[in-house]
Parts: C-alpha cells; sequence; structure tokens
C-alpha cells in the first residue's frame, strides 16, 4: 500500500466529523443537528430561501410563496403525469392502499403545516468552480443548503413525527474573492485550531450572507414505490423526481439537468442526437476528466430515477438509451486518463448523468439523507447520512480545497460516482481498495477503462445482476465463494434484469443461481439464503442472534469492526403495524432482533441497503457506539413517502395488507 493510501485511511474518519466542534482540515459537510437548528433559526431556513419571513409550514409557505406554490402545483402535474403513464401500463398508484399495490405519494405533504422543509446539510462544493469557468461565470463554486420533508403533529394524544425521502438542495453562487481568485473564500473553510464549528462561525465566516447569490433550488425526491409483497424478485422498487427550478421573486423556470439529456426528444430528433455526438467528440478530453457542460439544447428539465439495482438499470443509463459504442468507435482514446474504449465513454457519460450517479454509489438514489433530531423515533433512526460516494468525494473535495486555498492548480479529475475512496495529489489518484460489498467493475468490464481499483479484505469482485441493453454489470467486492467468513446480510443471489426501455417500471428480475448461504432453515449456527420476497434485494445470508450476539461480544474496544451484528429486523407482526397507519406503535411494539450487517461512518452497506441505528437503550449499546446496522432501504420508515401516520382524516385506511409486504417472520 502506497505511503499517500496509508495517509488517507488514517485521516479519513476525521474527514467526516464535520460536525463535531472542530474540524479537521477543511470542511466539507455540515451535519450536526443542533448547528443546523441554529442555522436555520439565523436566516437559513427554508422559507427564508423563498423570500417568506417567520411562519415555515408548508401550508403558509403554499400560500404566501408564489414560487414555492408554482413548484408544488408542477410537481403534483409530474406525479400525475407519472400516475397516468403507469395506469396505463398496468400499474395503478394509490396514496394509501391495503394491498400489495403501487403506492404514490400524497401532494397533501406539501400543503400542510404539520410538515416543513428542515435544514439537514450544508455542502461545500467549491469545486464546481471548474464547471463555473466553463460558462464564463467567475464565482469561486457553490455552497449548497439540503432541507428534508419532515412532519411533526399530534394524533390521539400522541406525537407522531418523521422524515420522508423528499429533498430541495437550494444552490448558492460563491463570490470571489476582491482579486477575482478564490484563495481567500477557500481559506475561510479551514476553522483555526481555536475556533469550533458552530452557527456563529459559519455565519461570521463561510457563510457570510455577502459572499452567497442565490442560484437554484434542485429536487430530488421519491414518488413511486412499489412494495416486496408486489415487486417479490426485486425486492422492492422505487421511483425518484428530479427536478431544476430557478426562482426570480414569484416567478420560477424549468431548468435543464446537467449533463442530462433528453432521452424522449434526442430519440425522436436524428440531427440533434447528431449534434449531441459531435459534441462528445469535440470534447472528449473533458469527459474523460469529468469536467464538461452539455449545451441546454440537450438536456432534460425532468427525469426520473428507477431503484432498486439501480445502478444496473437501463433507464438510469441514459446514453446507453441513445447510442452504440460504435459510434464513437472513431474517437482517439489513447491519450485519455480513464476512458479507453467506446464502451467507457458511453458508461462515463452514463454516470455523468444525474439519474447514472444518484443511483450508482448512493443510499436510496440520495447522496445526503442527514442525521435525525431527537424528534425523530429510535427505532427510525439512520446512523450514516452521507451515500459511499460522498464518503468517497470527501478527500478530493479537500484536495481541491487546499490547493485553491494555496494558490496552486488543483487535480479537477471527477472519479465514476462509485469509485471508492483515494488520495489525491495534484497530478495523480491513488484508489484505497474497494471494501466489503461496495462496487467494483468486473475484469471485462475493467479493461475497458484506465486506472480503476482493486477489492480488498480477501474479496472478489462478484456480478450479482446483468440488465438487457446495458453494457456493464452490477458487481461488488465479495467473499469467495465457500468462504467460512460468511456473515448475515451478505448478498446469496445472482440474477438478471429484462429492461423495458419504454416503461421501467415495468423491468423484471429473475434470479439466475444462488452462491452462499446454502443452510436450509433459520439457525443461530448456520447461514440460510432469506428470499427477495421480504424485501432484501439479491438476497441476504442470514443467522439468529445467538446470546453473544445480543451482548455485542464480538466487539472489542481498539479491534476492528465485526461484519455482523445484533440488529432490528421487521417481519409480520412490524409489516401489520405498519398497515395499520398507527406510527409510533408499529416502531415501538413490533420489533424483533437478527444479524445484519455491521455499518458506520467510514463502512457503508452495499447498494439498496442502509445504516440504520440501534435504539439506545438496546441492552450492551455501548459497546456499539457510533455502529449501526445495514436494513433493506425501505425497511426504514423515514426512506418510504406511502403510508405514514397523517394530520388529514383519509377516506381510505391501511389495513393489514399495506406494509412491506414481507410474508414471513425471520
Amino acid at each position: 500500500m502506497s505511503r499517500a493510501l496509508i495517509l488517507l485511511l488514517a485521516t479519513l474518519f476525521g474527514a467526516f466529523m464535520a460536525s463535531t466542534a472542530r474540524a479537521e482540515g477543511p470542511l466539507t459537510v455540515v451535519d450536526d443537528p443542533s448547528v443546523l437548528a441554529a442555522l436555520d433559526a439565523k436566516g437559513f431556513g427554508f422559507a427564508d430561501v423563498l423570500g417568506v419571513d417567520g411562519e415555515d409550514g408548508l401550508k403558509t409557505l403554499y400560500d404566501e410563496a408564489p414560487a414555492y406554490h408554482a413548484i408544488v402545483d408542477i410537481v403534483a402535474s409530474d406525479v400525475a403525469a407519472l400516475r397516468t403513464e403507469m395506469k396505463a401500463g398496468g400499474r395503478p398508484l394509490y396514496e394509501v392502499t391495503d394491498g400489495n399495490v403501487g403506492r404514490i405519494m400524497d401532494m397533501r405533504w406539501l400543503k400542510t403545516d404539520a410538515a416543513r422543509f428542515r435544514l439537514v446539510g450544508v455542502i461545500n462544493r467549491l469545486d464546481r468552480r471548474d464547471f463555473a469557468v466553463l460558462q464564463g461565470d467567475r464565482s469561486c463554486g457553490e455552497v449548497r443548503f439540503i432541507y428534508r420533508l419532515a412532519y411533526s403533529f399530534r394524533k390521539n394524544g400522541k406525537l407522531l413525527a418523521s422524515r420522508l425521502p423528499f429533498n430541495f438542495n437550494a444552490v448558492y453562487s460563491a463570490a470571489p474573492d476582491a482579486d477575482g481568485g478564490c484563495v481567500g473564500v477557500a481559506g475561510r473553510w479551514t476553522p483555526q485550531l481555536d475556533e469550533s464549528v458552530d452557527a456563529g462561525w459559519l455565519t461570521g465566516g463561510p457563510l457570510e450572507r455577502a459572499g452567497l447569490t442565490f442560484k437554484q433550488l434542485e429536487l430530488n425526491a421519491q414518488v413511486v414505490r412499489f412494495p416486496s409483497g408486489q415487486e417479490t424478485e426485486f425486492g422492492g422498487q422505487a421511483a425518484y423526481l428530479m427536478r431544476i427550478f430557478g426562482i426570480d421573486g414569484a416567478d420560477i423556470s424549468e431548468k435543464p439537468l446537467d449533463n442530462t439529456p433528453d432521452t424522449a426528444r434526442l430519440s425522436q430528433d436524428a440531427a440533434l442526437k447528431a449534434r449531441l455526438a459531435v459534441y462528445v467528440g469535440a470534447n472528449l478530453p473533458a469527459v474523460d476528466e469529468g469536467v464538461y457542460e452539455i449545451p441546454d439544447e440537450f438536456l432534460a428539465r425532468k427525469i426520473i430515477s428507477w431503484s432498486t439495482f439501480g445502478s444496473a438499470r437501463q433507464a438510469n443509463h441514459p446514453f446507453t438509451q441513445l447510442f452504440q459504442p460504435k459510434e464513437f468507435a472513431p474517437l482517439d482514446y489513447s491519450t485519455l486518463k480513464l476512458v479507453r474504449t467506446p464502451e467507457a465513454l458511453v458508461e462515463r457519460l452514463d454516470n455523468g448523468a444525474c439519474q447514472g450517479c444518484h443511483q450508482a454509489g448512493s443510499t436510496a438514489g440520495f447522496h445526503f439523507i442527514g442525521l435525525d433530531d431527537e424528534t425523530t423515533s429510535p427505532l427510525n433512526r439512520i446512523e450514516v447520512g452521507i451515500s459511499p460516494h460522498l464518503h468517497a468525494e470527501i478527500p478530493r473535495r479537500q484536495a481541491w480545497l487546499r490547493a485553491t486555498a494555496e494558490g496552486r492548480e488543483p487535480n479537477r479529475f471527477r472519479p465514476l460516482s462509485f469509485a471508492p475512496p483515494a488520495a489525491w495529489t495534484d497530478a495523480a489518484v491513488d484508489y484505497a481498495p474497494a471494501e466489503m460489498a461496495m462496487p467494483c467493475l468486473m475484469p471485462e468490464d475493467a479493461a475497458r477503462f484506465g486506472a480503476t481499483w482493486q477489492c480488498g479484505g480477501g474479496t472478489v469482485c462478484t456480478p450479482l445482476a446483468t440488465a438487457s441493453g446495458v453494457h456493464t454489470k452490477l458487481a461488488q467486492c465479495l467473499l469467495p465463494k465457500d468462504s467460512e467468513k460468511l456473515f448475515s446480510g451478505h448478498p446469496c443471489l445472482t440474477g438478471s434484469i429484462a429492461s423495458n426501455a419504454a416503461q421501467p417500471f415495468n423491468d423484471r428480475y429473475s434470479k439466475s443461481g444462488q452462491f452462499a448461504a446454502f443452510a436450509s432453515d433459520i439457525s443461530r449456527t448456520a447461514y440460510t439464503c432469506r428470499p427477495p420476497k421480504i424485501g432484501v434485494p439479491g438476497g441476504i445470508a442470514y443467522r439468529g442472534c445467538d446470546d453473544k450476539d445480543r451482548s455485542f461480544a464480538a466487539f472489542k474496544a481498539g479491534k476492528p469492526m465485526p461484519n455482523e451484528i445484533c440488529g432490528l429486523v421487521g417481519g409480520k407482526k412490524f409489516d401489520i403495524c405498519v398497515a395499520t397507519n398507527n406510527f409510533d406503535q408499529c416502531l415501538g411494539g413490533a420489533v424483533n432482533r437478527g444479524n445484519r450487517p455491521a455499518c458506520s461512518a467510514d463502512h457503508f452497506c452495499r447498494e439498496d441497503y442502509m445504516c440504520q441505528s440501534l435504539p439506545p437503550d438496546t441492552p450492551g449499546i455501548g459497546k456499539v457506539r457510533g455502529i449501526g446496522f445495514c436494513s433493506p432501504t425501505y425497511f426504514i420508515f423515514q426512506m418510504r413517502i406511502d403510508n405514514h401516520a397523517t394530520p388529514w382524516v383519509s377516506p381510505v385506511r391501511a389495513t393489514m395488507g399495506a406494509g412491506f409486504g414481507a410474508a414471513e417472520e425471520e
């Protein structure tokens, strides 16, 4: 291992603790709920983005902020159009349902004073200056404020509160120094040894209002979900709406999505598509570096991204839908860093599109979710609020900030969104080995690219899913076949996806084989393969918790974190409880223990799973502070748009069939 990598691994954890009292190096993420609540109250709330003083309940904003009103109406129209399209394709959708059928967002959440958009993160994106200069923009990149939909209300004498998977990202341009450079601006993001990262330091320094100019409001929102009881092979599905809005007082505009082609329009206009191919060829080195801006005439203003197995889904590969690699065969790839073949070029372009990036290396379609505040039930909290991609990006962004603050030219290269962390110098990238269950490129896929990465920790790159019409396989760094180190949560099934280009919601997954966890029954000693129909995509190896597991006996201070932990699992009782629409009783009265993969701020869950917190009253919790367990994404209540308790009376009430769709107890 190189010295640069050793230094990276030694300091990586500190880079992600931007929420602590003192940051190590340039600050890239603010995610401390208490600091964010203070910023929210100091003029950085969602209502302030819209120019509204005072109350920020969403009914108030809908009534008093014309821009918000117009945005909600556009989103409602988008959701209605998707509903109509899916119904025509045999997939009816329901806001509240008592069956294993599709669920759709209830738009009343965006118009009730029981809900608000809570500030959950501030993201330093000064490195976006690399893109600004392409447009002649003199700004020093961007600062982003992430707002997540949350509700809190009393019903039948009880406080019900949760977040929902619906994010707005308010993007601000950062003003340059007086001399037009960015040395001072970049330097302001590094606190001195005697400075704490609190609201006062932020508002008096990098977030000083005079240095920020509103640019746009970006939307990423789950709007449709299919439960695993309906999607018994996929283990569930979800759809995410992505848009960008310009706001000018009461007026809004629908802006193009960066580097995201309008596949429907381009597929109907051969001349337009040909011009896009010419642009790609003329800008090949920029595409290889990852710093390029496709002209607006080619771009979409609305897209839907799809999970599960999002990194493999054809719908999330827009350039693959438009171009055959042979169309780029005449180009010269000999001097490029990453892209060495036409197939790699198409994958690079796919990964640079919004849906490609947000479904590869992401967590449930997001790169930033944020941490929970004290209102969230202990059984509905997440341990890690960022995606594997953002985790890997932080060292790159810090290296960029250091170089800029020191007046040096930064390394502008952008890796693929599913790449692992790397050590960065001004001219080189040295990838760390990918950890357990993290993405990798199969040898035949890796051969199409330049320098990539290897699997670490005794793992091998193993394909989990292939999709028709997609050139690159979904693969992860997994244990070798018949390994004695198998653990709960390790995938156990392979499969293939039959892509439906016109109707991605009708993609079909089929299992092709089993490669691990061959015990026939659940026990506390051997691993059995649990099927996707209980909501576990790709299947999971499973072993029940024994007394040692329950007491966290394998977790020792100063020792490496074990691969599995006795966490929380769902099951029939949990499912029925969710279905009754009684939120607090569901989370408090129907939870079982079961082994799951262990996770933390620097050890992530595989695709379609995320790191959930153990309740603070769990016996022995002191041994595992900062460690969570990997749950299927939609087992975590706040990651589902559907069947939450509501502040309004619904004409339809969910009953026993409306939960996750799990058919069996674990």
